[in-house]
């Protein structure tokens, strides 16, 4: 029973499905070197979690100026009567 690997799980130079293989020989015949060996959900989690702590600090920057215009808000009012 022989192995082999299957052609969309080779390494291409850039990754979309238009892209060259690095080695699609070497890849069929089961050089992990040029496989991709990492799932779809491992991928997707690791490019978010470099935006994660940027859109924390956003958020975190978007909940200071929403306090401070509430709190300027409320100083108008208090001066209004």
């Amino acid at each position: 029973l022989e192995e082999t690997t299957p052609e969309a799980c080779c390494q291409r130079e850039l990754q979309s499905r238009e892209g060259m293989f690095v080695n699609r020989e070497a890849c069929l015949t089961g050089i992990e070197r040029f496989q991709n060996r990492q799932g779809c959900y491992t991928v997707i989690l690791n490019s978010f979690e470099t935006y994660v702590y940027l859109a924390g600090a956003l958020a975190i920057g978007v909940l200071a100026i929403e306090l401070f215009a509430m709190i300027f808000a409320m100083c108008l009012f208090r001066g209004i009567q």
